[in-house]
């Protein structure tokens, strides 16, 4: 689908019919001629005025400096004190600036953040995004994608009105640098003070007055590590800021920051001051358009300088009588030059007036053209006229306008249409869509999400991934534009791999199914990639107005929504939008809210699950395990709310608190002289960050906890996901002698010689390789390899999810160092785990079979 010039022509028309008003060619001509006259009279006037300033300056050049010298020392003396307030306070703004960056930084961390940004979503963005810059003090928080392309903010914005708005200013060569060189692992952003221009304000919906704001900007990564956008963050200056008014009270002295044009931007102190019209005295100090105040100004980023004054009273008034007298001296000098010259002058209008008449035609309908292109008339006709420069801008100007119309058209194919399937992108279906439903009243809205994209991209690479898409795009066009009975349809890719199809007239659930069938069929045929096939599904969420809704946006939201019930019903097939499937997420909502609550309020407990030597039975380590009672609902799974945790971002609070906690309890038992090892647990978030190093090592030497009694666990996934990151991170920690394991070993797909270069110190055997080992002689292979390679690795073992005798036996007989599971114990408070540390509680759950090698064969545990 591409926009037709006929499209372009009534859209750049429509704006000119709102124009009330029009200049007449003479009347312009003639107004040209008068301001030029004018121009130059003034000019003359001010030419001989500062003829007759200076000879006055001349008979008082010694009464000025008589009254300099008076006044001088004591505005040396007060221009000091300001000097040294005026850099105090500028330190405080610049705190400002440092804390919205710290806080922008952490709200880009979070994983639901990066999900919103992922899903190119602006509903979704706006919403998340109106609740974190509240809760922020930010005025303004915009999403941007991995191309610099504003898709969302805390308020409903106009977002192509904003990308161009922030085209080419300083804001937009920040992004530009960032997306270019950025990475999770060296995550770069950007802060700093700007001063934003009229559109600036009007597409962020600011009001006028907010000139200049703090911004900052951070890159968003999704868990692989990849750019996927960027969050700046916007906070205009107040007319008053509570850290001026504490220094103000603090320093004796006001405070204003005033902009380029002298405009004040914020203050504090006494009211009405200004410096739109200051002078700088001798001393430096500049005086407040009253009088009644001096100050002294220190640079400021933006064009921006923070000032200290204080009364003007301070200074001796003895230098402002002189020049009092002075003044009377001049203004009658200057009587004496303005008369002699007025009639020169009077001559000079009426020659130039002649000469202007002739030399400006041709300018009044350039004049008129250029009214009609900024009222939106780019197909208003023009032919330059006139003489000599008139006729040579009247050229240019035709040239100009020819390549305007042609970017126009250009812009507009950009603003609306994918560039990678060549079919409409969200920002046009969400234009055209509320025109469709409501004319064919009703119709289906299908959400497309295509099946193992992600491989094919990895695989192939970028390049086959946007060639994919292109075909889905073409087979999907031409299965809408094959049907007969359907009278209009839209199509728009509006994500990744994320496609939107709206169907008018399909206002049946078997209707609607019938066309969800055929898309499915259509895409599980190959795609031909250069000389690979790929095969690829789709998953199908729908919703049918009026029934689900009757905006746009409503059916949006519910057809996502029924396209994870798709997805998770096993993928390659379709769904109908639910009123369950609304309470349900309501549900997730408010579970998020209360997890939130109970991290803040430390309302979540650690329970200890021990690890038994399959040696001599002996409780060797135990490793720490969030619980969460709810309230209301009871207990709460782990791996239910962990990976609530994972998906907002909180995972690393849990984490931090599980480690602090557990460090408290079992520090407590070894210091009493107990031998345990600590087992904690790390997520992909958590070692990824750059302070992560740094946090550990504070939060043991904080807990007085012995370093070699802790072991923190890292995931197979993690581990493979970033190696180079986890080895430097791993190896930086085990130098102050604290132990790390690799956690659900067999549970991913390990790359064999990475895991064997990273410094481990155990690995945990995943569960799914354990349970029922006994009778199952392909894990027994399985699980026989893996302990064998651990060993000659030099890992120790733990097998996790030990629950019958005859698999513990198994394991100890093949060499595993220790076993885990509920034939021991369950995870339980620190109350029962010191119970279980009683040398003969374990004795009589289960007996442990010799190992096949080692001097210490015995059968100790039960």
């Amino acid at each position: 689908m591409v926009t037709t010039d006929t499209d372009m022509a009534k859209a750049s028309r429509a704006p000119s019919r709102r124009r009330r008003w029009a200049v007449p060619s003479g009347v312009l001509g003639s107004s040209i001629a008068v301001r030029l006259v004018a121009v130059v009279l003034a000019t003359g006037v001010l030419g001989l005025g500062l003829i007759g300033g200076l000879t006055a300056l001349r008979l008082q050049q010694q009464l000025g400096q008589q009254a300099a010298a008076l006044g001088k020392l004591s505005e040396d003396q007060l221009a000091r004190r300001l000097d040294g307030e005026a850099q105090l306070a500028r330190a405080r703004i610049e705190v400002l600036g440092a804390e919205t960056a710290s806080r922008l930084r952490q709200i880009a961390q979070r994983a639901d953040i990066a999900k919103a940004v992922a899903s190119h979503n602006d509903v979704t963005i706006r919403e998340l995004l109106s609740i974190v810059a509240s809760t922020s003090g930010f005025e303004r928080l915009i999403a941007f994608d991995e191309t610099g392309r504003v898709i969302g903010a805390n308020k409903p914005l106009d977002l192509l009105a904003l990308n161009g708005a922030i085209e080419e200013t300083d804001l937009s060569v920040n992004l530009r640098a960032i997306l270019k060189d950025n990475s999770r692992s060296h995550p770069r952003g950007e802060e700093g003070t700007y001063q934003l221009k009229l559109g600036e304000l009007s597409a962020l919906g600011l009001p006028q007055r907010q000139t200049i704001a703090h911004t900052a900007i951070e890159p968003v990564f999704d868990d692989f590590g990849d750019l996927i956008g960027m969050l700046v963050a916007v906070r205009p200056l107040g007319r008053t800021e509570r850290t001026l008014e504490n220094f103000t009270s603090l320093a004796n002295a006001g405070v204003v920051i005033i902009a380029s044009d002298n405009e004040i931007v914020s203050s504090a102190g006494p009211e009405g001051v200004k410096f739109r019209n200051a002078r700088t005295l001798l001393g430096g100090l500049h005086r407040s358009d009253d009088g009644n105040y001096v100050a002294r100004c220190v640079e400021y980023e933006a064009t921006l300088k923070v000032c200290t004054f204080a009364s003007a009273s301070l200074v001796t008034t003895t230098r402002d009588q002189m020049f009092q007298i002075g003044a009377a001296h001049t203004r009658s000098l200057m009587w004496q030059f303005l008369a002699s010259a007025a009639l020169a002058l009077g001559a000079l209008v009426v020659a130039l007036l002649a000469a202007v008449s002739h030399f400006t035609k041709g300018l009044s309908a350039l004049a008129k053209t250029a009214q009609e292109i900024a009222g939106g008339n780019l197909d208003v006709p023009f032919r330059a006229t006139g003489i000599g420069e008139v006729r040579g801008l009247g050229l240019a100007f035709e040239r100009m306008l020819t390549h305007l119309r042609a970017s126009t058209r250009k812009i507009r194919q950009l603003a609306f249409y994918d560039t990678v399937s060549r079919i409409p992108n969200r920002e046009k279906m969400r234009v055209d869509a509320p025109a469709l439903i409501e004319a064919e009243e009703g119709g289906a809205l299908f959400f497309l999400d295509l099946d193992g994209f992600k491989s094919i991209n990895d695989t192939f690479g970028h390049k086959a991934g946007d060639e994919l898409l292109r075909m889905v795009a073409e087979r999907l066009s031409n299965l809408l534009a094959s049907k007969v009975a359907v009278k209009k349809s839209l199509l728009a890719r509006v994500g990744g791999d994320e496609f939107v199809a709206i169907i008018a007239g399909v206002k049946t659930i078997e209707a609607a199914s019938l066309f969800a069938r055929e898309m499915i069929e259509a895409l599980q045929v190959s795609f031909k990639l250069q000389s690979n096939h790929a095969t690829i599904g789709v998953s199908i969420g729908i919703a049918i107005c009026p029934t689900h809704g009757t905006t746009y946006d409503d059916l949006l939201i519910r057809a996502d929504l029924a396209m994870y019930v798709a997805k998770s019903s096993g993928r390659n097939t379709h769904a109908f939008f639910t009123p369950d499937l609304a309470e349900v997420a309501r549900a997730r909502h408010a579970l998020e809210t209360d997890l939130a609550l109970a991290i803040r309020n430390e309302k979540l407990v650690v329970h200890y699950q021990p690890k038994v030597s399959c040696v001599d039975g002996r409780i060797m380590g135990v490793e720490a395990l969030a619980r969460w009672h709810h309230p209301k609902e009871g207990d709460i799974p782990p791996q239910r709310f962990i990976k609530i945790a994972e998906e907002i971002g909180l995972i690393m609070e849990i984490d931090r608190f599980v480690l602090r906690r557990a460090l408290a309890e079992i520090g407590g038992l070894i210091r009493a002289g107990s031998n345990l090892v600590l087992a904690v647990n790390v997520a992909a978030t958590e070692i990824e960050d750059p302070l992560f190093v740094k946090d550990i090592v504070t939060i043991v030497r904080e807990a007085d906890f012995p370093p070699p009694h802790l072991e923190i666990e890292v995931t197979e996934s993690v581990a493979m996901r970033n190696p180079d990151v986890v080895r430097e991170r791993i190896s930086l920690l085990r130098q102050l002698g604290i132990r790390f394991a690799m956690d659900d070993f067999g549970a991913g797909y390990s790359n064999l010689s990475t895991m064997a270069r990273l410094p481990f110190d155990a690995v945990k055997l995943d569960r799914t390789l354990v349970a029922g080992v006994a009778g199952d002689r392909e894990k027994q292979t399985i699980l026989r390899l893996a302990l064998g390679l651990a060993d000659e690795l030099g890992f120790e073992t733990v097998v996790e999810g030990i629950e019958t005798p005859e698999d513990l036996r198994f394991a100890a007989e093949n060499g595993a160092t220790m076993a885990q599971g509920y034939i021991f114990s369950p995870p339980v408070s620190l109350e029962e785990f010191t119970v279980l540390l009683q040398p003969s509680f374990l004795a009589s759950t289960v007996e442990v079979a010799p190992r096949r090698h080692g001097a210490e064969r015995q059968a100790a545990i039960r």
